[in-house]
């Protein structure tokens, strides 16, 4: 009868020293992402801030064409861009805020819209931009934006 001796045991797993190799490597990859998914969230921020600029903008037209406030002879409806807000309201406002409007927005990234932080675009009856005045504000008819947010490249374009 021969007995066998096993002379070493095999071990499964690893080892804290492998483990602490691995998270290492981790959280360099997670320091080398970081700023990219900032940069990527601000990209982000500004892309859904335009597209609420725009959708601001059907919505003024819209509000224009159905002219609910019976204008014959002016602004029937006007959107105001203040820092931090985006609305459309009927007819020519009393003021350059949002209190009276038929809808609103909160974009999270800067707008100005024809060079100011608070500015309106006012449009007649049949939909095409016109000058009017609200609260001392002269509403622009170029219609020309730019989004911007931390220090991304900002976004510039036209309103249709």
């Amino acid at each position: 009868m021969v007995i066998r001796a096993s002379l070493g045991t095999r071990q499964c797993g690893v080892s804290l020293i492998e483990m602490m190799v691995t998270i290492a490597i981790m959280m360099l990859l997670a320091l080398a992402v970081a700023p990219f998914s900032a940069s990527w969230g601000a990209q982000a921020y500004m892309r859904q801030s335009q597209t609420l600029l725009m959708q601001g903008m059907s919505q003024l037209k819209a509000l224009a064409l159905r002219n609910p406030s019976a204008s014959s002879a002016g602004a029937s409806a006007v959107m105001i861009s203040i820092p931090g807000k985006l609305c459309v309201a009927s007819g020519v406002p009393a003021a350059l805020n949002c209190t009276a409007a038929a809808w609103t927005s909160n974009p999270p990234a800067s707008i100005q819209v024809n060079g100011a932080d608070s500015q309106c675009v006012a449009l007649d009856s049949a939909g095409m931009p016109i000058a009017a005045t609200v609260a001392g504000t002269v509403c622009g008819t170029a219609l020309s934006f730019r989004v911007s947010r931390g220090s991304e490249a900002p976004l510039d374009g036209t309103l249709n």
